[in-house]
């Protein structure tokens, strides 16, 4: 038999939205979180590859890329119109290689830190991208 205290509690509606928003709230907070951390993965991704590749166009051509300097400036200018930051030293590249397959291409690929607040949380989010460009002058 129950005590008339708990079918007075079991009746009692005043906190049911508090106890439905504690328990779904954390659940809500980190899949939108989630999505917005993922969101800027991909724009990382995305930049850094189009950068890397636009790079590898200007090793090909000789125009403003031809020394190591030169080319390394031209990476870290570029990446940082994308809001994307590239350290000099993350920078290597050969005019001359086979890239995919295709012999006498240019390559250039760096790395860039990838910092999240949710990686305590999201285990599958990386620390760093790695981007890389090629480009065959024909």
């Amino acid at each position: 038999m129950s005590s008339p205290l708990a079918l007075l509690l079991a009746r009692c509606r005043r906190a049911a939205a508090a106890t439905e928003f504690a328990l779904l709230a954390p659940v809500f907070l980190l899949l939108l979180f989630g999505t917005i951390e993922y969101c800027r993965l991909m724009w990382i991704t995305q930049a850094a590859n189009e950068v890397a590749y636009s790079a590898a166009r200007c090793l090909a051509y000789g125009t403003s890329c031809s020394t190591s300097s030169t080319l390394q400036s031209y990476v870290v200018s570029r990446a940082a119109g994308y809001g994307v930051t590239v350290s000099s030293s993350a920078i290597s590249y050969s005019s001359s290689t086979t890239c995919y397959g295709t012999a006498g291409s240019s390559q250039v690929q760096f790395t860039v830190n990838f910092n999240s607040p949710l990686s305590g949380f999201i285990t599958s989010l990386p620390s760093q991208i790695t981007a890389t460009g090629c480009f065959l002058k024909v």
